[in-house]
């Protein structure tokens, strides 16, 4: 049995290990808790990825009660893999934002006044983000300790990102002058 996961995969089974599901379920929760702004997971493949997780083993389904779906659920085999991945994740360090990352390493190819509309334009992204996070955080009160400590890091992350992005633009427009 392969224990290979994709990190949608992993998504998908951390929130069966919350309870089971239906995908329609597991699409609200990532549009409620924000988690379309750092996965990739989009609402048509959330049931092939459930398939892919039964014939591998971790998840089983079963008829939802009363409806035509099928409601998902992680197996004890599932659980050991999401654990062991889980695990091994966190400890590993990886880029964050390679989007950014990248664009910004190849930003000196811009001139100063391209730059700074860039980061101006992200600043506002940034801000924006940021309200909504709250927003969600405070309708997710009740949800695990997992969809806390997102919505915290989230908009700790959110917070170092805009300081760092006044303080280039700051520099950038004192140099400009």
């Amino acid at each position: 049995m392969s224990t290979k996961t994709s990190l949608t995969e992993e998504l998908i089974l951390g929130l069966l290990a919350e309870q089971p599901r239906h995908g329609y379920q597991i699409e609200k929760l990532i549009e409620d808790r924000g988690m379309r702004k750092w996965t990739e997971v989009g609402f048509s493949s959330i049931y092939y990825v459930l398939d892919k997780l039964e014939k591998k083993g971790f998840a089983k389904s079963a008829p939802a009660k009363g409806k035509d779906k099928k409601e998902y659920a992680i197996t004890g085999l599932g659980s050991t893999v999401l654990t062991e991945k889980t695990k091994q994740r966190l400890i590993d360090r990886q880029p964050a934002n390679s989007h950014f990352m990248t664009a910004l390493a190849n930003s000196q190819n811009m001139s100063t006044k391209d730059l700074l509309q860039a980061f101006d334009a992200r600043k506002k992204i940034l801000e924006e983000d940021l309200q909504v996070l709250k927003l969600q955080e405070t309708g997710e009160q009740y949800a695990p300790r997992s969809a806390q400590q997102l919505f915290n890091l989230g908009m700790t992350m959110l917070q170092a990102e805009l300081k760092w992005l006044e303080g280039e633009i700051e520099t950038l427009q004192t140099g400009e002058k």
